[in-house]
């Protein structure tokens, strides 16, 4: 997919990484991909981290470009980060919650060796409550409507969001840049991602 959209799209002015899977098939079991990575890790984290290496050239190329990805208030605590996989502690809540630690921190990563406002700028966020199928099974009630849902959009838009970079909005999302870098190295592995 990112090879087709980077050949078709040589210039893109922005990113809006919104993966987001609770629990997989909503049966409370662990899941694995035929890759063996746990379900929510390899939607909410793999996929986007290599299909922002396969495109981050493209963003790049506007000259203004912006990647945004999507996180959680939800986000779990770092100490987490020892089972990426969740093998050794399991839940369905447990695995979205370190997945979405991953994209934060993964933003953060991509800010510290990328960072270059306003010619390329990234952010995380949290969208807030948002009805959607994954909160009500995951949480068993209703948010906001879809439709009122604007933070993705404003942070893809509004002009202070490219004179800034690495910036998270709705909760704080620091982790410690050796951390940082130990997630990127493994994300590396489990994608053979090739970031420039």
């Amino acid at each position: 997919l990112g090879e087709e959209v980077s050949k078709q799209f040589p210039v893109i002015h922005g990113l809006l990484n919104n993966a987001g899977t609770f629990a997989g098939d909503y049966t409370g079991t662990r899941k694995v991909t035929a890759e063996g990575n746990e379900y929510s890790l390899a939607v909410n984290v793999l996929a986007p981290f290599l299909l922002t290496s396969l495109l981050l050239e493209n963003v790049r190329a506007s000259g203004a470009g912006r990647v945004l990805i999507t996180s959680s208030i939800s986000a779990g605590s770092r100490d987490a980060l020892s089972d990426l996989q969740c093998e050794k502690h399991w839940s369905d809540h447990r695995a979205y919650e370190l997945s979405k630690l991953c994209d934060a921190m993964i933003t953060m990563e991509l800010d510290a060796r990328y960072g270059d406002p306003p010619r390329l700028s990234f952010h995380t966020m949290d969208p807030g409550t948002v009805d959607t199928k994954m909160l009500r099974a995951g949480w068993g009630f209703g948010g906001a409507s879809v439709r009122s849902a604007t933070t993705s959009f404003e942070m893809l838009t509004q002009d202070r969001f490219q004179t800034s970079s690495g910036e998270g909005k709705g909760y704080c999302c620091g982790e410690k840049e050796a951390s940082r870098r130990k997630l990127w190295d493994e994300l590396v592995k489990l994608t053979d991602a090739k970031y420039p």
